[in-house]
């Protein structure tokens, strides 16, 4: 088992999901919490971002992702949670979920 946390700014864009998203990224995260490392494409792909990588999630109402992180093997750490709207990842969001995930390692230091 694994533990999550997830940052007080992805819980707050975690809320502003649509809610049939929401309720499949809390069933993801649950999942992700289970599994951790052990899930690999479809649901979990690498971002090949200094350790970030992206949870996928579907539902009628489109796609959504959460990026994060793994701290010390087994927290995973959510950083940054988004509505898709392009086929690939774009680069502001990479950006944003970097910065986030520095901090978090410079607070946990």
């Amino acid at each position: 088992m694994f533990e999550l946390s997830v940052i007080k700014a992805a819980e707050k864009e975690i809320m502003k999901l649509p809610a049939g998203l929401k309720a499949e990224m809390l069933t993801g995260l649950e999942t992700l919490r289970k599994y951790g490392a052990f899930l690999k494409e479809p649901v979990v792909r690498d971002l090949h971002h200094d350790g970030l990588k992206e949870l996928k999630i579907r539902s009628y109402e489109g796609c959504a992702r959460g990026v994060f992180f793994f701290y010390r093997g087994n927290h995973i750490i959510i950083v940054h949670v988004f509505q898709k709207k392009t086929q690939k990842t774009p680069k502001q969001v990479l950006e944003l979920a970097h910065e986030r995930m520095k901090e978090v390692i410079r607070r946990l230091k």
